[in-house]
């Protein structure tokens, strides 16, 4: 496990911090977890928060090899496709995003090529299939057992691996999707750079993340804080005024309240 003395971002060190908790539920994955605290962190210089501890390399390799095994989620792949793809639209976090993107942009959106970043399980491939039925979709899907459900449940072109600069070079996209994806993210200008370079010109980009108002929100021991893979926690005007600022240009925004009683910030781009 690595510490963070600085911001891993902007490499500063005028820090503040947030919140300091046990690291619970998750020594299954990383028996070394149960020794260490976690600590969110404010970086005062680029408005960013973000965690340490952090897993090394083999440490992050093993948890997506694992997180999303039977043992771990006392579900089936399979069950946990069939459960979330059965939820009636106005129960489905899914639909809604997708009614989201729409009303943004227009009811009569068609996108040719879609790309989800992260796409776990494929249960958003299932649901842009459902809506864009002429759209090519693709997916790409660090976690073995989620990639190839989604190879089984949905028509999409799925890779099995980090997404990076070499991830369907030979392809653009008119939309990409990345939900619950960027505080998963070591490096975040090299992934806006690699996103920007598979996006068409005035292609769309679907922004989702934790907002930072669950420190407000929700109790100091949810699996939100707690989860080993999440080093960053976000807010507007980070993402919109730094981070995609010089790449892409903002159509909206919001930040909604999950069936889950989580918070949520979308964001749709345009790139420029």
């Amino acid at each position: 496990m690595t510490y963070k003395v600085y911001c891993p971002h902007c490499k500063k060190n005028n820090l503040k911090l947030r919140q300091e908790q046990e690291l619970e539920g998750y020594d299954f994955l990383v028996p070394d977890l149960k020794e260490n605290k976690r600590k969110w962190i404010d970086c005062i210089d680029c408005n960013l928060s973000f965690s340490t501890p952090r897993l090394s390399k083999r440490q992050l390799e093993y948890m997506y090899d694992n997180y999303r095994s039977e043992t771990f989620r006392g579900e089936s792949p399979d069950e946990y496709f069939d459960r979330i793809t059965n939820y009636p639209p106005q129960k489905s976090e899914n639909f809604q995003k997708l009614a989201w993107i729409r009303d943004k942009v227009t009811s009569k959106y068609n996108p040719q090529k879609i790309l989800d970043i992260g796409s776990g399980g494929g249960v958003l491939l299932y649901t842009l299939g459902n809506i864009f039925l002429e759209a090519d979709l693709f997916g790409v899907e660090p976690t073995s057992n989620f990639a190839e459900l989604s190879r089984r449940r949905t028509r999409a072109k799925i890779v099995n691996a980090y997404f990076d600069n070499k991830t369907f070079i030979d392809h653009q996209f008119n939309l990409i999707t990345c939900c619950q994806v960027l505080e998963h993210i070591e490096n975040l200008n090299d992934f806006v750079k690699n996103v920007s370079n598979r996006l068409i010109t005035n292609g769309y980009l679907y922004i989702e993340v934790p907002d930072i108002s669950d420190f407000e929100t929700l109790e100091k021991k949810h699996s939100r804080f707690s989860e080993p893979s999440h080093l960053w926690y976000f807010n507007f005007d980070f993402l919109c005024n730094n981070l995609f600022k010089n790449v892409f240009s903002l159509i909206d925004f919001t930040v909604i309240k999950t069936v889950r009683n989580r918070n949520n910030l979308m964001i749709l781009f345009q790139k420029n």
